[in-house]
């Protein structure tokens, strides 16, 4: 093929009328202008194609990398795991890989209390958020941050999980709660009774995550995984054990790129997200190993990870498999087969924080979303973007400054590889009410990506904006905000709404329909979520249904 046919020519009307000309060769318009901002108009530089998260170094740790993919997916979905047999990983991260549920989420925020702080707010536990009560944050002027405050509220939009109780010992039945005492809730309570607990923070899409240099909002899960908990080399006694000699010693590691590693250790044995308070992770390890993987739950026989595990018979549910045998095959041998205990527990118990960390950071190192119309765009095909959306390209890399953040083919800079401005504080809220980045603090929070944000609202770490049009609302006035720590990208645009249109239009181009529409690797077993919290897992529940590779019903877009 002549290399000359391969370059295209195009012509581009960009923010301000201006007209660009660029050329593609496996990539869309360089040079795209627009008033300030460094990013630049390269759309080659968003493409996700062919990009994959850095690698750590597991050739002393994982035996087969597909066998600890089909691990990492079942330790991910299965209800088991929590102190209820209620709460998964994915009940958090089941609608492409957030939470947009509206009843019973929301959290009271710094100052403990549900409620206004300026004008009204009234919504508590266990209400139904509506589209009236967004933004947390109401001007009366959406572009002049300093208009007069309609509402404002420091509560926080986040996820529920389970009730407050107390850890007496793991529980084998089905369900597979343990036995816990329950503990009167002084905060998530209506008239004495108590509700589902529900997150200080908004929770993150974990599609794309583990391109995340360090994670959570406050990246507190260090980019070295120690094997046990979130935290890396700040916890000094952390230890896995490794046969020696026939028994289990205990030996400390420090896993470089592996930051989702970290977090998928951290909810398990919380007491908000998934556990009774006490139970350590030997104890969770002794609970699934002995029941039946994804019990109680359906998973398609065609599933792009665990199909092949799918048991078809009777009411088909849970996996043709143990988890002691999956582990078995998914790790090097002197990582479970040492004689004798420590501390009453089984070598393969003691590693349990170390498998259910890895497996999962290997399986979300699958869920890359590089099929987008931005991709297919940067590819060379012009059709990929509407006129709206390709002048919302130029504002993106211009006049909006958000490239200078939101940066490179995951549309963050919190990205592995990538330096820059990784948290930042954008003025979503006072310093006082979230220090956010567990180094730096400051209310600086990790640059979320952009990737399928059209499915992932409510927005921000405090869930205070609804809709995409709000969030543009609120970076052209500045943040709400603004103070000594603010980025220095956070200003007024001066953004039309025919500007703001064309942003939003350009937002919706991140949308891999394959997340949209739970196709493989997107896809997944079944999970019935809490949609009260009341919920006693059975009744007042939100389930999603099993699907297969070729995908199902779509996710829809935050709605309250």
């Amino acid at each position: 093929m002549d290399r000359r046919k391969r370059w295209t020519a195009v012509r581009v009307l960009v923010a301000g009328g201006t007209l660009c000309y660029g050329v593609l060769l496996g990539r869309a318009v360089t040079n795209v202008s627009g008033d300030g901002g460094s990013g630049g108009g390269d759309a080659a530089q968003f493409s996700l194609a062919g990009k994959r998260p850095a690698e750590p170094d597991l050739a002393n740790f994982v035996k087969d990398r597909a066998a600890a993919i089909r691990l990492g997916k079942a330790f991910f979905y299965d209800q088991q795991a929590s102190g209820d047999g209620v709460q998964a990983c994915a009940s958090c991260h089941f609608s492409a890989g957030a939470d947009t549920r509206v009843r019973n989420s929301l959290n009271p925020g710094a100052n403990g209390a549900f409620g206004a702080i300026t004008g009204v707010f009234t919504t508590g536990p266990n209400a139904t958020l509506v589209a009236a009560d967004f933004p947390f944050h109401k001007l009366s002027d959406v572009n002049n941050t300093r208009s007069a405050v309609v509402r404002d509220t420091d509560d926080i939009s986040g996820s529920q999980g389970v009730f407050l109780r107390s850890f007496v010992q793991i529980g084998f039945g089905s369900p597979a709660s343990d036995v816990c005492n329950s503990v009167p809730d002084p905060t998530f309570n209506v008239h004495g009774t108590n509700v589902r607990r529900v997150t200080g923070r908004n929770t993150p899409t974990n599609i794309n995550a583990a391109f995340n240099f360090r994670n959570f909002w406050d990246g507190r899960a260090r980019n070295e995984f120690n094997g046990v908990d979130p935290h890396g080399a700040a916890t000094a006694n952390a230890v896995i054990f490794r046969t020696v000699g026939g028994v289990p010693k205990p030996v400390k590691i420090l896993l470089r790129n592996s930051s989702a590693a970290s977090q998928a250790v951290g909810p398990p044995n919380n007491i908000t997200e998934m556990s009774c308070d006490g139970r350590s992770f030997p104890q969770l390890g002794r609970k699934l190993m002995n029941l039946i993987p994804l019990n109680g739950q359906k998973v398609n026989p065609t599933e792009s990870v665990l199909g092949g595990l799918a048991n078809t018979s009777g009411g088909g549910r849970g996996l043709n498999a143990t988890y002691v045998g999956m582990i078995q095959d998914a790790f090097k041998n002197d990582l479970w087969n040492a004689s004798g205990t420590v501390g009453g527990f089984s070598q393969m118990e003691l590693n349990f924080s170390l498998y259910w960390g890895l497996s999962i950071q290997l399986w979300e190192d699958t869920l890359i979303s590089d099929d987008a119309p931005i991709d297919r765009f940067a590819a060379g095909n012009t059709a990929a973007l509407s006129a709206s959306a390709v002048r919302g390209l130029g504002l993106f890399t211009g006049k909006g400054r958000c490239s200078n953040c939101h940066k490179g083919p995951t549309f963050s800079d919190a990205a592995n590889g990538e330096g820059g401005q990784a948290f930042a504080n954008t003025g979503v809220r006072p310093v006082a009410d979230d220090t956010g980045d567990i180094l730096e603090g400051h209310a600086r929070f990790k640059t979320p990506t952009l990737r399928n944000v059209e499915l992932t609202g409510p927005y921000f770490h405090n869930g205070g904006q609804a809709t995409l049009a709000q969030v543009v609302d609120f970076y052209n006035r500045g943040g709400d905000f603004a103070g000594e720590f603010t980025n220095s990208q956070i200003r007024p645009l001066g953004l039309s709404s025919g500007e703001k249109a064309d942003l939003v239009s350009f937002l919706l181009s991140l949308t891999d329909n394959r997340v949209r529409n739970r196709k493989g690797p997107f896809d997944g077993p079944s999970i019935c979520v809490p949609n009260d919290g009341l919920s006693d897992g059975v009744s007042n529940t939100l389930c999603i249904p099993e699907v297969g590779a070729a995908g199902g019903a779509p996710f829809v877009a935050f709605q309250p």
